[in-house]
C-alpha cells in the first residue's frame, strides 16, 4: 500500500489589525502616573531611617539597637555607632545616640525622637518636631532626648534626608 504524496499549500499570513488602546485604559494609566507624581511631590520622595532599642540597657548604660535603613546614602551621612540610656530627675528616661559621618564633606540631615508608653501608644512631646543638623567630615556628634513624661519609656529616632 502506498501513501499518496502530500501537498503543502502555503497559507497566506494576514497581519493582525493594529487597534488603538482604548481611551479608558490610557486615561487610567495617566491618572496612576499623575497620582504617583503628586504623592512623590507632596512627600518630597523622602525616605527615613529609623532606630529603636532592641533590648534593655547594659550595666554601663549602652543599649542594643536595631535600624531600619531605607536610604543607604543617608546611613553614610549619619551612621549610628552607639546608644546609651539613663534617667533624669529619677524617673524620666534619657537617650543619647552617637552619630558618625563617613563623608569627606559637610553633610546635613534632619532627625526626630518619638516617644511611646509601655503599651506602644504615642506620648505627645513638644520636641517631636524635626531638627536639622550639620555634621562635619569624619565627625561624631551626640543626639539626645529626654522623655516628655515618666510614662514615656520607649523611643524611636527617625533620620530624614530631603535631598535624596
Amino acid at each position: 500500500m502506498s501513501i499518496p504524496p502530500m501537498s503543502i499549500t502555503p497559507m497566506p499570513i494576514t497581519p493582525m489589525p493594529i487597534t488603538p488602546t482604548s481611551p479608558s485604559r490610557v486615561s487610567t494609566c495617566f491618572a496612576l502616573i499623575g497620582a504617583a507624581a503628586l504623592a512623590c511631590a507632596l512627600v518630597g520622595c523622602n525616605t527615613a531611617n529609623t532606630t529603636t532599642a532592641s533590648g534593655p540597657a547594659n550595666a554601663d548604660g549602652t543599649v542594643p539597637f536595631k535600624q531600619i535603613v531605607t536610604n543607604g546614602w543617608l546611613n553614610y551621612k549619619a551612621n549610628i555607632v552607639s546608644v546609651r540610656e539613663g534617667t533624669v530627675n529619677g524617673d524620666m528616661k534619657r537617650v543619647a545616640v552617637d552619630v558618625y559621618s563617613d563623608q569627606l564633606t559637610t553633610q546635613r540631615f534632619s532627625y526626630r525622637f518619638d516617644w511611646s508608653d509601655s503599651a506602644g501608644m504615642p506620648v505627645q512631646s513638644a520636641t517631636a518636631s524635626l531638627t536639622s543638623v550639620t555634621i562635619k567630615p569624619k565627625e561624631t556628634i551626640t543626639l539626645t532626648s529626654v522623655a516628655p513624661s515618666p510614662q514615656a519609656v520607649q523611643w524611636r529616632l527617625t533620620f530624614l534626608d530631603k535631598q535624596y
